[in-house]
């Protein structure tokens, strides 16, 4: 029963799609340029055996029947030519996937004089290697002839040297390097950059920085760029420059009026106060009004706790957040005097620092360039470096370049590449062969946890998530750990600059296949279910070979996802870190129905249809991903979303899936600033108004979201917290946003779990593709 609703269950899972359009073709769909430039091949040549030619008398192809190599020419094109016959008319020339009408047309050679005239066409070729060439002409209606050769396409010319190469923003450990755009005949995979000396690093080709880390100060370096083209060409010359790194900076100065602890999602500003004057503070953040208080609302004794009475030994320790990571601001204080007047004043400037990433970017980049550059070289798979260890290459398989194989047999997978419509795939080869192996027991969807690389105790094996990843008309099967697959999907937009289209499929990629491949994996059975809360799936069930994913039309398939992701999370790090937490019957069903709503929010659809595809999931804990305590934040954001229960008001349902609004803009540009529960009338008498000293108040949604303050018609939950825990949070939500990828505006799930908060369980972050779950904000004491 399996395959007869896999049509509709596949129109549930996601074609990742990134266009990268040349002018020419920026007036039309992404659907109409993609099928502009991958035409299939044309019908007359179909069942051809090449060298072979019908007709012959009526057109001739001037091409060599053995050993025929092409080069293409400074503008990608390859060019090719022939003879017709004077009763005889041109129908069409193609090459792979890629056919043109565009003829010249001229007197014969002198050799055939007896014939009509001589013919010349020049198109670019879909992918390098070999390739397929298909002549036919027209002697009337009924008669078609036709010429089929064999030929091996390369690419002889460089890419051009890398200009404008600068190294700025200089630090006594890092460096960052810019250059701007090489060109290519047929088009580039990417740039490399050397560190004296050292191994390269590759960039995609739309991308033009790197930063380099891990320097000495106060130590001469250079760095070098050179671009690689598709074929694997380099520059004739790499683009140099060299630089100094800075002398180490000073200790912070214990007695400067004004010092900056930043942190990822903010900073904490202390200075001493001077009590005999100081009666209040006004602060601004980059020259907007931030803040009002007295002296003793954020004094500190030498314990870090609030001191009483604030003498001139005490600190002043202001929490600064949420702010943007990695970005640069400017703090400003006023004293302010019983008159009123101001007192003193003081400034500096921070900036925030960044999070560690999941996956090494350099690894992202060069697996999007590679893939790319194996795909248009004709190779049907490249394996991602992190995965070539437990990746075991298919027997007479040829090496093309390091991690990318053609196969002796890839006719089946050949087939439904491009991805097109809803397509079954029924048959194998050996990329589908290799996919089963790579796919997980059971052959449903990749969920990760806390396995791919963070210890040995939760990794044992390496989790494989394959998509298919095709730059104009050459295809591959890309193979890479599941973090790194969806973040090489990610990137897909810049994998490449010149060409005319990259897409990246990543249908069914769970299931043991790259596409639609092998419906025996997908378990039959229909199960009529009316949600989530009924489907036959529980904590202690083992993911890896649970049998029903594809029930019920796959309508559940990626709320399935979500919950099998946060188990096996939670399990894992309660395990690894001795939390007091296991899943009982109540807790799941809590779970489910929690679930349940925020996939509503989601969808709409409530009770008839689970969450959509490629979303990104943030669950709150008691403690940061960093285990930096904030159990009354956390507290907080449980009660606000219903306590366990369902949301009281109702409305309260759409904070489950809030959208990200970069530096609080939606709220600023309503006309709101940070602090409005302080310092606006509309919203007083509140929750924290009048709150004790060492108390902070603590806003939900979050203020960088676009349901802040009453942006969608309910005033965001107040309550007060210990300002200890206000970085924390800070932190927690940069970090999420940074690490999973959510750009502003983006949407994203809020999933807070009662009794994981309850067992002080860490936050962390995942997202649920098409084929499977990954974590992307992983807990690391």
């Amino acid at each position: 029963m399996g395959h007869r609703y896999f049509g509709r269950w596949l129109r549930t899972t996601a074609l990742v799609v990134s266009f990268v359009l040349p002018v020419g073709l920026v007036s039309l769909t992404a659907t109409d340029a993609a099928a502009d430039a991958m035409q299939l091949p044309p019908d007359a040549c179909a069942g051809m055996t090449a060298p072979a030619e019908e007709n012959h008398a009526s057109i001739r192809l001037d091409l060599s029947t053995t050993d025929a190599k092409l080069a293409v020419d400074e503008h990608g094109k390859i060019p090719l030519s022939g003879v017709l016959h004077k009763q005889a008319t041109m129908v069409d020339v193609s090459v792979g996937h890629v056919t043109t009408k565009d003829f010249i047309i001229g007197p014969p050679p002198g050799d055939v004089a007896a014939w009509a005239s001589s013919w010349k066409a020049s198109l670019r070729p879909a992918q390098l290697g070999p390739n397929l060439v298909c002549a036919r002409a027209e002697r009337d209606p009924k008669r078609t002839a036709r010429v089929l050769r064999s030929v091996d396409i390369v690419d002889l010319l460089p890419p051009s040297d890398v200009p404008d190469l600068a190294v700025g923003a200089v630090t006594d450990t890092t460096a960052k390097v810019t250059w701007g755009a090489a060109s290519d005949n047929y088009g580039l995979a990417g740039y490399e950059v050397r560190v004296d000396g050292g191994p390269p690093h590759r960039t995609t080709a739309g991308t033009h920085t790197y930063t380099i880390t891990g320097l000495k100060p106060a130590t001469d370096h250079n760095v070098s760029v050179g671009a690689v083209d598709l074929a694997g060409n380099t520059s004739k010359t790499p683009a140099r420059a060299s630089f100094r790194t800075k002398e180490p900076p000073p200790p912070p100065d214990p007695d400067a009026k004004l010092s900056f602890l930043p942190e990822e999602g903010g900073a904490t500003a202390t200075w001493h106060p001077d009590p005999s004057k100081d009666v209040t503070y006004k602060v601004t953040l980059d020259g907007t009004a931030l803040d009002s208080f007295g002296l003793d609302q954020y004094c500190q004794d030498a314990n870090g706790k609030p001191a009483d009475p604030c003498t001139a030994k005490s600190v002043i320790s202001y929490p600064i957040e949420p702010l943007e990571q990695g970005t640069p601001y400017t703090f400003e204080v006023e004293a302010v005097g019983a008159d009123g007047k101001q007192v003193r004043s003081f400034s500096g400037d921070f900036t925030t620092t960044v999070a560690d990433p999941e996956v090494d970017p350099a690894t992202i980049q060069l697996s999007a360039s590679e893939g790319s550059q194996c795909a248009v070289q004709g190779g049907d798979f490249y394996v991602a470096v992190d995965a070539r260890a437990v990746v075991k290459i298919p027997g007479g398989s040829t090496e093309l370049f390091p991690g990318c194989y053609r196969t002796a047999n890839s006719s089946c997978i050949d087939a439904f590449l491009p991805p097109s419509g809803e397509k079954i795939l029924k048959c194998a080869d050996d990329v589908t062969k290799l996919l089963y192996a790579v796919a997980p027991p059971g052959r449903g969807p990749v969920i990760s946890g806390l396995r791919d690389g963070t210890g040995a105790a939760f990794a044992p094996s390496t989790l494989i998530e394959p998509v298919a990843w095709c730059v104009e008309g050459g295809c591959t099967t890309l193979l890479a750990p599941v973090k790194e697959t969806v973040e090489v999907v990610a990137a897909a937009g810049l994998a490449t600059a010149t060409t005319s289209w990259i897409v990246v499929a990543a249908e069914g990629i769970g299931l043991g296949v790259a596409l639609w491949a092998l419906l025996e994996i997908l378990f039959p059975g229909e199960i009529a279910i009316g949600g989530l809360l009924e489907y036959p799936i529980h904590y202690n069930d083992d993911f890896d070979t649970f049998h029903n994913w594809g029930a019920d039309h796959g309508d559940w398939y990626n709320s399935l996802k979500l919950y099998a992701e946060v188990i096996r999370v939670t399990q894992q790090v309660a395990a690894r870190d001795g939390l007091p937490f296991a899943w009982d019957d109540s807790k799941d069903a809590s779970l489910k129905r929690l679930i349940d709503q925020a996939c509503t929010a989601q969808r709409g659809t409530q009770g008839i249809r689970g969450c959509d595809e490629n979303v990104t999931v943030y669950v709150p804990g008691g403690q940061n991903y960093k285990f930096k305590p904030m159990p009354e934040t956390g507290t907080h954001i449980v009660a606000a979303m219903g306590d366990g229960g369902y949301p009281q008001p109702p409305a309260r349902s759409q904070w489950f899936y809030p959208a990200r609004s970069q530096g609080g803009q939606a709220a600023q540009s309503k006309g709101y600033r940070r602090n409005w529960f302080d310092t606006d009338v509309r919203f007083q008498p509140n929750s924290c108004q009048g709150r004790p000293r060492g108390k902070t108040c603590d806003e939900f949604p979050f203020w960088s979201t676009n349901q802040a303050v009453d942006l969608s018609g309910l005033v965001a939950d107040l309550k007060p917290v210990p300002n200890a825990e206000s970085l924390p949070q800070g932190s927690d939500i940069s970090a999420f946003y940074s690490k999973c990828k959510v750009k502003d505006t983006d949407r994203f799930i809020v999933l807070p779990i009662k009794p994981w908060m309850e067992a002080n369980g860490p936050s962390f972050g995942f997202r649920v593709s098409p084929g499977g779950a990954s974590m992307c904000m992983t807990p690391t004491p």
